[in-house]
């Protein structure tokens, strides 16, 4: 289980701007997991060419394989920049802070979230979206 890691507790910086996370997506140098539900992903699209695992299920209880999921994928991607979104951050910085603190390398995440909080997150500053396929979920 994950539990609340205060920004604080780790020795290394895990926040990227928007605007770097995506120059460093446009370029392929970074890699986004995102960790939000079935049904804000359907709300609102996805980033094309990222991962999508759900942290919560739709009843915002926390998705048992969640943890396993992402070693996997950050053990098949070790020499990648890999970054994190949710819909405002909040998130985003638990689950990169979590994955830091185990001595994970190039993990970040992205503050402002797809939505933001201000309508200053990646979908609101009209950055790719597509829409959500539901067979792009990872189990």
């Amino acid at each position: 289980m994950i539990k609340s890691i205060k920004s604080d507790e780790h020795m290394n910086n895990i926040n990227i701007s928007i605007d770097e996370a995506e120059k460093l997506y446009n370029s392929n140098q970074i890699k986004i997991i995102d960790i939000r539900t079935e049904k804000e992903w359907k709300m609102t699209g996805v980033i094309p060419n990222t991962f999508l695992v759900n942290m919560h299920n739709e009843d915002f209880t926390e998705n048992p394989n969640f943890i396993n999921i992402v070693k996997d994928l950050l053990n098949k991607n070790l020499d990648s920049k890999i970054a994190f979104i949710c819909a405002s951050g909040a998130r985003s910085e638990i689950a990169a802070n979590y994955f830091k603190n185990k001595k994970h390398k190039n993990i970040f995440h992205i503050p402002t979230g797809i939505l933001g909080k201000q309508e200053d997150g990646w979908l609101y500053l009209g950055l790719p979206i597509e829409s959500f396929n539901k067979e792009k979920v990872i189990n």
